[in-house]
């Protein structure tokens, strides 16, 4: 609660001026709080994601045991994403924040000290109920932020996103040769060290009556749930939203569907050990960043998100089929180059296009189905390359990717033209950075 400010003789605040000034600071330093809060807790979820194949295939998991692992990170988010949320809106951002970031250090310990392939599944499961928070923590900023700096603020949490996916694999590839449980150890204690420092130093983003009216609306908002449903029906039957959404699918699931696999393939092909392997999805985060933060937003504006979808997908499947065929490493950093340009590319992209393609008074609900569509193909992709590492063997899971990529390119080229038009429906530019997809 902000301090009473004292007054002078004339009923004048003596220090508004100073209070004003200070505001602005304030909000800089929840931002940069809550950024630290949501890279820390990415750095630890980096630093396991090159590992769990290789922890896997130590117990003798096949690739679809090990495509069950990696999925079930994205299930358990999309069960909880939506429940975390509502719990936000009544009871305030931060003690959800917390819970977040204690399960997310508790399923890294459990982790570090698997000793079977259900313990694993258990780890992860826990670590997708944590991280089914990052919601909470985009709300966090849409609450102190206003809606002219939003997406500037949004951008963020993608910014954290690619930091830790760049951070992550490379301090897990680095500790794992030390110790099996060192990766599992150093990220519980990171989510543990963050889960003190935001319990000292971010405040609750939402007052009392704030979380009262909020409380009041959702009521109100599940009375009117079929009206509701009805216009979301009407976006649904959109020729326009199917196909960008359709297309966002297709993407997510041939880029997902490496993720299981990909470690594993890189030690079966070239040697590569969890060190090697570690500095290969850091490079791969490397890439993405740049191309999200910096080269779609230079031609999102010259261009437009249709023509960047068409460009970026050519690099796409060239990246994907590239892997499969790879004869050495060299080859194969070029292949993974190409598959960031590619997904960095069409992913932020689609998004802009999937809002574009939704009325405004319906913006919310529409990216809210585009996030389930994203996560369904989380869930798919993983299972779609666990089953074609088992039938295939090592090539198959990219050629399967790059098939199903090659569908949503041709399908690409037949776009409408919706797309064309300003570049974005807010002063801040294109849609902030789309993360890369986080399985398990």
């Amino acid at each position: 609660m902000r301090p009473t400010t004292p007054m002078t003789a004339g009923g004048s605040p003596t220090s508004k001026g100073a209070d004003q000034a200070r505001e602005p600071r304030s909000h800089k330093v929840r931002l940069g709080i809550l950024f630290l809060t949501v890279f820390v807790d990415l750095v630890g979820f980096g630093i396991i994601l090159p590992l769990l194949p290789f922890y896997a295939d130590r117990f003798g998991a096949s690739g679809t045991q090990i495509a069950i692992l990696v999925l079930s990170y994205s299930a358990a988010q999309l069960v909880l994403a939506p429940i975390w949320g509502r719990l936000s809106d009544r009871f305030g951002r931060r003690p959800i924040l917390l819970i977040g970031l204690v399960g997310s250090a508790l399923s890294y310990l459990v982790f570090a000290y698997a000793g079977s392939i259900l313990a694993l599944l258990i780890s992860r499961t826990m670590a997708g109920v944590g991280g089914a928070n990052i919601p909470v923590a985009q709300a966090y900023i849409a609450d102190i932020t206003p809606p002219e700096k939003r997406a500037g603020g949004m951008g963020l949490i993608g910014a954290a996103f690619g930091l830790g996916f760049i951070f992550g694999p490379a301090i897990g590839g680095v500790l794992a040769p030390i110790a099996p449980e060192a990766p599992g150890l150093a990220a519980a204690g990171l989510c543990a060290l963050n889960a003190i420092l935001a319990f000292f130093l971010l405040p609750e983003s939402l007052t009392a009556r704030e979380r009262e009216e909020r409380s009041a609306r959702a009521i109100l908002l599940e009375r009117e749930g079929p009206s509701r449903l009805e216009e979301l029906k009407v976006v649904l039957r959109s020729p326009a939203f199917l196909q960008v959404l359709l297309l966002s699918f297709l993407f997510t699931a041939a880029f997902s569907a490496i993720h299981p696999v990909f470690p594993l393939f890189a030690a079966e092909r070239f040697g590569l050990e969890e060190r090697g392997v570690g500095w290969l999805f850091a490079f791969m985060g490397t890439i993405s960043a740049i191309m999200q933060g910096g080269v779609v937003r230079v031609l999102v504006p010259r261009i437009g998100e249709r023509a960047l979808v068409r460009l970026a997908s050519g690099p796409f499947v060239a990246g994907l089929l590239l892997i499969a065929l790879a004869p050495n490493i060299p080859v194969l950093l070029l292949a993974l180059f190409l598959l960031a340009v590619g997904f960095g590319g069409t992913l932020p992209s689609l998004v802009s296009l999937l809002s574009r393609a939704a009325p405004d008074e319906l913006q919310g609900g529409s990216l809210g189905v585009g996030q389930s569509v994203g996560a369904l193909a989380r869930i798919l992709g993983p299972l779609m390359g666990g089953i074609a590492w088992d039938l295939a063997g090592g090539p198959g899971p990219f050629l399967t990717g790059a098939a199903v990529a090659a569908i949503a390119a041709i399908w690409g080229l037949r776009m409408g033209q919706f797309g064309d038009g300003p570049p974005s429906r807010t002063p801040s530019g294109p849609s902030p950075p789309t993360p890369l997809p986080v399985d398990g």
